[in-house]
């Protein structure tokens, strides 16, 4: 069995590339399993572009790029790094690594019983170890409520937790009907899973918030979300892979 993890980032070079030498690469290595990291950059400044490039060649082999210059959102980097997964099962996480890595022991024991898997940070035994700001909360809560008004996932509790893991040939088939590129992205696989009867499994996750992280202005941010949603609904009809 081979996992890819994909990891997302757009201007926080030196952040990710020190999270994966101290702490990803040597706890992968610790659980004898076969994986590799994907690296998608696309939307980063200059100077992180260069940086990643260049320290990118001092990283052991089973730490890849894959670079696009299309200059859009975290779907998109998402979405590119789970076509270019080889594994047989591809997840992604933040360059923060706000999840804790830990939280993969949860899964490797009942892997092959699902057909993907969910963190949360808000059901049962979850913890937020560092708490957002007040506004980042109260738009947290603002989504959650939209996407549970919306969308009426069963068992989820949290869709935006950036800690996933996806049967390869779901998350190639997910990519590939993807029409979203920001931040809805998360939404929009789990909509695909229901509308198609994959099974999925939310686990609870400690997290950490990072006060540095990418989303500076919330409100637009929220704004941008619900359009995103309202996209997402209207292309029910292109999810379904049979009718």
């Amino acid at each position: 069995m081979k996992i890819s993890v994909v990891f997302p980032v757009k201007n926080q070079t030196a952040k990710l590339l020190k999270n994966i030498r101290e702490r990803a690469l040597p706890y992968y290595d610790s659980l004898g399993i076969a994986y590799d990291f994907l690296i998608v950059y696309d939307g980063s400044d200059l100077e992180n572009k260069n940086l990643m490039e260049e320290e990118a060649k001092t990283l052991p082999l089973q730490v890849k790029l894959v670079p696009y210059e299309d200059h859009k959102g975290k779907g998109h980097n998402v979405q590119k790094g789970f076509l270019a997964a080889t594994g047989d099962y591809v997840m992604f996480m933040d360059a923060d690594l706000a999840t804790d890595l830990e939280s993969i022991k949860k899964i490797l024991p009942e892997i092959d019983k699902y057909d993907g898997f969910v963190a949360s940070r808000h059901c049962k035994d979850a913890k937020i170890a560092t708490p957002q700001t007040f506004i980042r909360r109260l738009t947290s809560l603002a989504s959650r409520l939209l996407i549970k008004m919306k969308f009426h996932f069963k068992g989820l509790s949290d869709t935006q937790c950036g800690y996933k893991l996806f049967r390869t040939d779901l998350a190639k088939a997910m990519a590939e009907h993807q029409i979203i590129d920001g931040f809805a992205f998360d939404v929009e696989y789990l909509y695909f899973m229901k509308l198609n009867g994959f099974s999925v499994k939310e686990i609870p996750v400690i997290w950490t918030d990072d006060a540095n992280s990418t989303i500076s202005h919330p409100f637009q941010a929220g704004i941008a979300f619900n359009k995103e949603m309202r996209q997402i609904k209207k292309n029910k009809k292109n999810y379904l892979l049979s009718e």
